[in-house]
């Protein structure tokens, strides 16, 4: 019996455009995107800040440092042009989702967040919620974050701090990731895993799959 839902937050209940951000970067000179940006886990200064390992100017800086490096003739990015490049990357949060979500908990399930992400983008995405009339410390009891854990999916240590802290037990929890990866590692931790298709309307394919 699932008593236990974590979700995770890009892809799943936010929207993402990773061409656009890769797109935005390149026209700002940071052409190493292409190689930094990934799906599951970001590599490079992306995947440090994820991990909470750099701050904001940490990043503007080290971005500019990778202009100078492959763009030299490119006029240096401000910080303004670093972040707006970054949060390219989110899409917006369709308001049906997070009312299915708080369905979820007004029904009684436990309804948890575990996101890969970082304070820029974490703050960003705030205007979406409240567009939504939602606040997320209300609308989730546990908000996991990597860039506050200093750790990332999938690295299945992360699930297990979430088992710990939580005290869930596996077998009554659901991990909703839209990457497979993701839901494998966390399979093989005992905890059931549903994998919905990106940009879509999955609200009654996880009903069913909750009474399986």
């Amino acid at each position: 019996m699932i008593k236990n839902i974590i979700f995770d937050f890009g892809g799943v209940l936010l929207d993402l455009d990773p061409v656009r951000c890769k797109q935005q970067f390149a026209a700002i000179g940071y052409t190493q995107i292409y190689d930094e940006l990934g799906t599951a886990h970001h590599n490079g200064v992306l995947g440090r800040m994820e991990d909470g390992g750099v701050t904001a100017r940490e990043l503007c800086d080290a971005i500019r440092d990778g202009v100078r490096h492959s763009n030299p003739d490119m006029p240096m990015p401000t910080d303004r042009q670093v972040i707006a490049a970054f949060c390219s990357m989110a899409d917006g949060i369709p308001s049906y989702r997070l009312d299915f979500v708080n369905e979820l908990r007004e029904e009684g399930y436990r309804v948890d967040a575990l996101s890969n992400t970082n304070p820029i983008h974490w703050g960003f995405c705030m205007r979406y919620f409240i567009e939504c009339g939602y606040v997320p410390s209300e609308l989730f009891g546990h908000i996991w974050l990597s860039c506050d854990m200093h750790m990332s999916k999938p690295d299945p240590e992360i699930f297990r701090a979430v088992l710990r802290e939580s005290g869930y037990e596996p077998d009554e929890t659901v991990f909703v990731d839209d990457n497979e990866t993701n839901c494998r590692v966390a399979q093989s931790l005992g905890i059931h895993t549903y994998c919905p298709p990106v940009r879509t309307d999955w609200r009654e394919e996880f009903r069913t799959f909750l009474l399986t």
